[in-house]
């Protein structure tokens, strides 16, 4: 074995003062990442299969004269619940007994025949019994063929060029059973997840950097002080190398457990419709292998920039050499984003979408170091107490390294401001709950009038302009629905606010994945700012060693530190704040698209958050940095 190998594995195993608290910070940090980025692709592919399985219900582009079957999707209600009724007519049957069947079915329906999903199942009575014609569904739909264990979809079959699947009607028609076209909720969550991970992907690699970089102060004063016995370049980057990669697999390994462990509560989140098959976020062996192979890949090369100053010069980390100021030239980033994302507005293509956001959150991580710098000289120059000097000082001397540890968290800030003005809360409720309305001929108002009379139930019809509008009583509007139910063939009788319903379900969808976003990158700034402070409280233990010599008080060098580690939150946060807002304003066209307080909550919530993960890290650094200090 590579002597630096070797030595790179034993400081491993025995990581020296203050290294074992160093790497237990760096240890979880990893983990965090990995189970973040298991998360992301996992449920990435999840959502694909279900899309796939139920793909061919939306299929289209079938040839009339050679496919195999038609159908067409209505929407209907029971309970009050909105579902998916799938009109299918076989028109091929030599065809049809040489496919496999649809996903889920043990044959394509015949005239008569009613498949539903097993959560429909269970709402089956009377009313669907008098719609459907059968006193109970003929078979449930399997896993193969479902979205969501909670999916509501009933397949009915009929004959060919029965009402409502006739060439005028527009059906789809299908050359095989097995199409993949793409659901246009799933396609639509997809499209918003590439979003958020846009939004996401700098707090996770900030975050990989930060547990990369947990002790870089104790690991380039030791390797510097190896360069001066006589190792080469290559040999420092090896050993740094090896003893990084270690603690990334480890890292990994942990992070794949813990989402294993938490897929069964992951799959209980009710995205695109209801939850989840375990099955669907099930990790493949191959991604397995991806995360073992980039999780640890990435803390390296984090590892290895993090290092270049001391493969160079190690004599000036041993002297304690004042690092580079940083230049104004970066603030020109600062409006690369919001020009993008203002010129394609909310109608362009998502590729440039996502870059204009990457562009912002790349600004955000790129200027923080110089604001921090500039806050720490107007700190230091207004100090009047030896706390403020210390963390000015502090704040000048090493920007970079004030600024790693809340840059997950200061991201967020921009991802929080973003989604405050730009994420629609919902449907507005604004629709009318008290009368079906159809657009169609006048000969069906008399039809829907006799059908009432013939029931014994009230109801006024009335016509308008190609409309005919149905008021239903409120305490029998399912029986009322069951009556008028095939008025217009391929048309259920829906009110305005059950239209609405319907289309809910993708607000839903987005309000949620607002949640789970925010919830990941608070997760990842949680991670990222207890490793800093760990990695801080160990940067700062020469200086604060000397400070406590010299006789200044513990408690005040402590007091130091967490202004210090405040000051970027408050100071950098805040603004970034403003900037993701202003970046949701641009891309929204100058109008604030989220309804009622939300906005204002998510704000407010954020810097909340902020400030208490703040102290929560101050607390977790002070003993690493009481202990590291003594002597």
């Amino acid at each position: 074995m590579n002597p630096m190998t070797s030595l790179g594995l034993r400081f491993v195993r025995r990581p020296g003062p203050g290294g074992r608290a160093a790497n237990l910070a760096a240890f979880g940090a990893t983990a965090i990442v990995a189970l973040l980025i298991t998360f992301l692709v996992a449920g990435t592919l999840g959502l694909t299969e279900r899309s796939d399985r139920i793909g061919w219900r939306v299929s289209d582009g079938g040839d009339a004269g050679t496919a195999v079957g038609v159908t067409k999707n209505v929407d209907d209600m029971v309970d009050g619940k909105p579902f998916q009724r799938l009109d299918l007519a076989v028109v091929n049957e030599k065809r049809n007994a040489e496919l496999p069947p649809p996903p889920g079915l043990p044959h394509a329906p015949k005239p008569g025949e009613v498949f539903v999903s097993p959560a429909l199942a269970k709402l089956w009575g009377p009313d669907l019994a008098k719609r459907y014609g059968v006193a109970t569904p003929t078979g449930t739909i399997s896993s193969d063929g479902l979205s969501s264990p909670d999916e509501l979809v009933a397949i009915r079959g009929l004959a060919e060029n029965a009402p409502g699947l006739q060439q005028n009607n527009h059906p789809n028609y299908l050359d095989t059973w097995r199409g993949t076209s793409t659901d246009e909720r799933i396609a639509t969550l997809l499209a918003l997840v590439a979003f958020g991970i846009a939004l996401v992907l700098f707090p996770v690699l900030s975050l990989v950097g930060q547990a990369a970089g947990v002790a870089a102060k104790r690991r380039e004063h030791r390797l510097a002080a190896l360069r001066l016995a006589g190792a080469t370049r290559s040999q420092v980057l090896r050993l740094s190398a090896v003893e990084q990669a270690v603690l990334g697999l480890l890292g990994a390994i942990a992070g794949l457990i813990g989402y294993t462990a938490l897929s069964p509560l992951i799959a209980r989140i009710p995205l695109g419709g209801g939850r989840w098959y375990v099955s669907d976020l099930t990790v493949s062996w191959w991604l397995v292998l991806v995360v073992l192979a980039v999780v640890p890949l990435l803390s390296v090369l984090s590892a290895l920039i993090g290092l270049g100053r001391v493969s160079i010069t190690p004599l000036g980390v041993v002297r304690g050499q004042t690092r580079k100021g940083i230049t104004p030239f970066r603030l020109g980033l600062l409006v690369v984003g919001p020009v993008i994302l203002g010129v394609i507005g909310t109608g362009g293509a998502l590729l440039p979408l996502v870059i204009g956001v990457g562009f912002g959150a790349l600004a955000v991580r790129v200027v923080g170091p110089f604001a921090v710098q500039i806050i720490g000289k107007i700190l230091a120059g207004t100090a009047k107490g030896p706390v403020a000097l210390l963390a000015g000082r502090r704040l000048v001397d090493d920007p970079k390294a004030a600024f790693r540890p809340v840059a997950a968290l200061v991201l967020s800030g921009f991802v929080t401001g973003f989604l405050a003005l730009f994420m629609p809360y919902g449907i507005n409720g604004d629709g009318k709950d008290a009368a079906f309305e159809f657009y169609t001929t006048q000969t069906v108002a008399q039809d829907a009038k006799d059908r009432l009379a013939r029931a014994g139930l009230k109801g006024e019809v009335s016509t308008g302009d190609q409309t005919v509008e149905i008021v239903v009583p409120g305490n029998n509007r399912e029986t009322v629905r069951t009556v008028l139910y095939d008025l217009v063939p391929g048309k259920v009788p829906l009110t305005d606010a059950e239209n609405d319903q319907h289309q809910a379900g993708l607000y839903l969808d987005m309000r949620l994945g607002v949640a789970l976003l925010l919830g990941l990158v608070f997760v990842t700034g949680a991670a990222s700012t207890a490793a800093g402070a760990v990695g801080t409280a160990l940067d700062q233990a020469g200086p604060a060693k000397a400070l406590r010599r010299s006789g200044v008080p513990l408690s005040v060098i402590e007091r130091s530190s967490r202004l210090a580690a405040v000051v970027p939150v408050v100071g950098v946060g805040l603004p970034v704040v403003g900037f993701g807002a202003l970046c949701g304003l641009l891309l929204s066209g100058g109008q604030v698209i989220t309804q009622g307080n939300w906005g204002v909550l998510l704000l407010f919530g954020q810097v909340a958050v902020g400030l208490i993960l703040v102290a929560l890290a101050g607390a977790a650094g002070a003993p690493v940095l009481r202990k590291a200090s003594v002597g």
